[in-house]
């Protein structure tokens, strides 16, 4: 991926904050179902009643499976319709959480719930606190923390971008405006010089004039909606 925030060219009108929006709830119940597979592998083969029913197993299993999916389709899904590009460091975090979402899910996709008979075909590693605690629930975790920080600081560039634009028509606005008021000025000399002759020109440079002021009322406005 691209290490530059924000393409030069973005001219999309996806709103970033609905795309930090989506890509967070996304990923938001798999650090949950993370911690929920972890449970259920602790508990498994004990007589005391499990925490996590097999039919909670399969909903974890399929929010894991869920936000895998997601991560690994975020640049075509989310980054690339608003414009986005992630820094490298963030490119390799979001790499490595969905590897190892991707781990986990190997391991959930071999089960099956057999009603009665409970989870069937589970297969659990021997890292599989550090897999679903520290990977898949942190990771999951911190990449969302760096994902809302990047999408602010994309936001607020945004916003002071669009107030220099602003404040650049504003001021070509005054400028047009008192180059206008200086023509309807000369337009009324010539006038009064005419005589009789000039009369009607008296009257465009009265409208000239309007046009002026309008015009300066309209740069004033916009200065003041910027301060």
């Amino acid at each position: 991926m691209n290490a530059r925030h924000l393409r030069p060219d973005r001219k999309s009108d996806v709103s970033l904050d609905k795309t930090l929006h989506a890509i967070l709830d996304d990923m938001a119940a798999a650090r949950v179902a993370a911690m929920q597979i972890l449970i259920f592998h602790m508990q498994r083969g004990l007589d005391e009643h499990q925490d996590i029913p097999p039919a909670e197993f399969t909903e974890a299993a399929a929010c894991i499976q869920h936000a895998h999916r997601c991560l690994s389709t975020m640049e075509t899904k989310y980054l690339a319709p608003a414009g986005v590009a992630l820094p490298e460091k963030l490119s390799r975090k979001l790499t490595d959480v969905a590897n190892d979402l991707g781990e986990l899910r190997n391991i959930l996709d071999r089960c099956s719930d057999e009603g009665s008979a409970g989870i069937k075909g589970f297969r659990p590693r021997q890292n599989m606190y550090d897999l679903c605690c520290t990977r898949v629930a942190k990771g999951v975790n911190d990449l969302g923390t760096q994902m809302a920080a990047l999408f602010l600081e994309l936001t607020e560039k945004g916003k002071a971008e669009a107030f220099d634009k602003t404040s650049t028509i504003a001021m070509e606005i005054g400028k047009i405006g008192r180059v206008i008021n200086m023509i309807s000025t000369n337009a009324s000399i010539e006038a009064a010089r005419a005589g009789d002759a000039g009369k009607g020109f008296t009257v465009i440079a009265d409208e000239v004039k309007t046009l002026s002021a309008r015009v300066s009322s309209l740069s004033v406005s916009l200065t003041d909606r910027l301060h």
